[in-house]
Parts: C-alpha cells; structure tokens; sequence
C-alpha cells in the first residue's frame, strides 16, 4: 500500500492508537503495582507472584507468530478493536478473581488478547506514515505505553488504598470496554488505503513468516529488543516492590515513584530519539540502528547505577536516566525492522518482534522473583547492564555488515539469484 501523503488524518490515526495502547499497558501495569498485596490476599510465594508478571508475557510473545500473520491477512480494523474490548474485559474478570489461578488465568488469557493488537496497529502506522515520519508517528504512539505505565500503576495503588485492589481493574476494565465504540466509529470512517480492511498482498504464509528469520539485520533487531524490552519489563515488574522492601515506602508511595518519574525520562528519550533518526536518515539509511545502538550503550550504566543507590532519590533519577536512553531503543525499534523487510510482511514482523521480545522479557518478573530473596533485584539491574552493552556492540556490526545490504534487497534494488533459480527480491525470500 502506498503511505498517506499528508492531511490530518495519519496523525488522528496515532491519536486513537495512541489511547488504546495506553489502556493496553495500564492494564498490564495494575498488577505489578499490587503485587504485595495479591501476596497477602493469594498466599503466593515470591515464584508464583513472578509468573503473574512472566506468564502475561510468555503467553503475548508465544502468541505473537499468528498474531503477526493473522495481522497481515485480516482487516486491521475489526482487529484492533476486537482485540481492545476483549482484553478489557480480561482485565475487568480480574477484578472478580476468587483465588490466585484464577487470576494468573486472566493474565494468561490478558497476554494472548493483547498479542492482536500491537501488529495490526504498527502496520497500520507504518502505512499512514512514510519514512519521512515514521519514527516521529511512532515515538509519539510509544509514549503511550509510558502514560499507562505511570496511570495504571498510580491510579490501581491509589484505588487499592481508597477501597480495594479489585476495583483498580474494574476500573481499567471499564474503561476499555467503553471507548472501544467511540474507536470503532472513528476507524470505520476512515479512508480506505487507511483503514486497511483489505489483506496485504504478498502477506506472510507461515513459510514466509520464518523466512524472516534469515534476514541477517532483522536477526540483530530481534536481538536487541529482546534486551532491551527485558531490561524494562524487570525494571517495571519490580521497581515498586524494590522500593518497598529497600526503602519501606507505602504501596501508594512506591507505586507513584515506580510508575510516574520513570516514564519522565522515558517519554523524553522518545520523542528525542525518533525525531533525532528521522533528521539523521536525510544522512543514512542506518540512522535508525545508530540512534539504538546509543540508547543501549548509555542505558547499561544507568541501570547499573540504578541497582545500586542507597536513596530513594537518587533511585529516582538513576530510573529517569534509564528509561530516558531505553526511549531511544523503543522510539527506533519497529521502524528499524521495517527499513530491511518487505511492506507486505510489516505486521508479521512485529509479530517477530513480539514473540523474541516478550517471550525472553518474561524472564524479567520471574527472574525477579526468584532475584528477590537470593542475589537480590539490585544485582539482577546490574547484570542486566552487561547485556545491554553487549546488544550495542552487536549493532554496530550490524551498522557495518548488514544493513544497508538488507535494506536494498527489501526495497527491490537488490535481488538474489538462488542456486538453479529465479531472481528474487526479498519479499520473495530471502
């Protein structure tokens, strides 16, 4: 499809999107800020109340395969907003939870409502939005995952002390399941080459989705959104327990410090990174995995400085500094992996994305879990700055080796003869 060329409505398209994926994280987020007191109320050990973060995760990122296919072949529109009603209402149940299985049933079923979403959106942004501003569209979008982060895990600790911790996802339930009609109005009005109702042409057979797999670049990518994205749910599963037990602050204290001053930073380092690669790519076509590789190497010392703080303020800042060069990560993340695929198979390579990242970042909370009585969380932020690290030096091999020769092959310019074959451009295999 050929990308929206000005007019206002590509960008009302991340307004609506925008809000959707700020319930779709405050959701996920109600229940990181109550872990202490689904404990008390569940009689769960540090493990179990780990797999209430990491089961989310494993069941997102195992279903995001189809979820990536089934993007690329369904119209995007009645998968968006199915997919926010459904979810929503997950959300809503687990306000009613009778016993902690119950509950983490919820989170599972949570995890695999949620996978349709996020494919079908970013390809519907990738489409609304050229290369021009794609990384400002999705930066803007990202942002809404830092202002769900801080209003679910406020608003669910502030709800929980007033009342109770269920009525922190009825809440949020409700709120879902009510603007899933003013979205739906808003999508159906659309344009068509907007609203893609229409299945991708060329879009991914399951053959064509592991194909992707061999794309050198997209290997890479793979690779350093697994870390990041597991640097950061580890940060944002445990943080508020961390101050909690480190610096005896109260459920609502912790869950504000937790919530709200990381996504400062985040939010920042957002809007900086994806305006700074869109400026940069007038100058080359891997400005996008430079701007990345910056955000990695500069996000290991921050975490690092994070697991060690001895105030609550100085924890506060080493968490800003965090999230401020993870942003350059986020805001860079999906458009980089749309500059060495195919159009056709954008929504498949999220899925990708999803699958790598949240299967691995699930390891976050569990591990956090398991961290938590044992070497400690404080340590697990420390360790998690070597990864970091090593990702970056891993992008600049790609930056010199790979790249800019994925990005042909993907564009057409470049095409590959396969032994005793037919010339194929990417989209065909690569």
């Amino acid at each position: 499809m050929t990308p929206a060329a000005g007019g206002l409505a590509p960008w009302a398209i991340v307004g609506f999107l925008w809000v959707c994926y700020m319930l779709n994280h405050a959701d996920r987020q109600v229940a990181y800020t109550l872990l202490p007191s689904l404990q008390k109320d569940f009689q769960l050990s540090d493990q179990i109340l780990g797999l209430v973060g990491a089961l989310f995760l494993w069941v997102y990122g195992l279903s995001s395969p189809i979820s990536g296919i089934v993007g690329d072949r369904f119209p995007k529109r009645k998968l968006i907003v199915g997919s926010v009603f459904v979810w929503s209402g997950f959300t809503l149940l687990s306000g009613f939870a009778p016993t902690g299985a119950f509950l983490l049933s919820c989170r599972a079923l949570l995890g695999l409502s949620e996978s349709m979403f996020f494919p079908a959106a970013a390809a519907m942004l990738g489409n609304a939005h050229g290369p021009a501003t794609r990384s400002k569209a999705i930066a803007i979008f990202a942002t809404s995952q830092l202002v769900g982060v801080a209003f679910g895990g406020s608003i669910s600790g502030y709800i929980a002390e007033q009342s109770s911790w269920r009525a922190s996802f009825w809440v949020l339930g409700a709120a879902g399941i009510i603007f899933a009609l003013p979205l739906w109005i808003f999508l159906s009005r659309l344009p068509d080459h907007l609203r893609m109702d229409k299945p991708e042409a060329g879009g991914a057979s399951w053959g064509e989705f592991f194909q992707l797999f061999t794309i050198p670049s997209l290997r890479v990518v793979t690779l350093y959104v697994t870390v990041a994205t597991f640097s950061l749910f580890l940060v944002y599963s445990w943080l508020a327990t961390y101050l909690h037990d480190r610096f005896g602050l109260s459920l609502s204290q912790a869950g504000v410090e937790a919530s709200l001053y990381p996504q400062i930073g985040n939010a920042l380092g957002l809007l900086l990174g994806g305006a700074l690669a869109d400026r940069l790519t007038r100058r080359t076509h891997a400005a996008r995995f430079w701007v990345i590789m910056t955000g990695l190497f500069l996000a290991a010392p921050a975490i690092y400085w994070l697991g060690s703080t001895t105030t609550v303020l100085e924890t506060r800042f080493a968490a800003m500094t965090f999230t401020f060069f993870h942003g350059f990560i986020v805001a860079n993340q999906v458009a980089s992996a749309y500059d060495v695929v195919p159009p056709s198979l954008r929504a498949s390579t999220v899925g990708v994305l999803n699958f790598i990242g949240a299967t691995i970042a699930g390891f976050g909370p569990f591990l956090g879990g398991l961290a938590r009585r044992t070497i400690g969380v404080d340590q697990l932020l420390q360790i998690t700055a070597i990864l970091l690290a090593a990702a970056g030096c891993v992008t600049i091999y790609a930056i010199r080796r790979m790249v800019d020769r994925d990005r042909r092959y993907a564009t057409g310019e470049l095409t590959l003869t396969p032994r005793g074959g037919t010339p194929q451009t990417l989209a065909q295999g690569h």
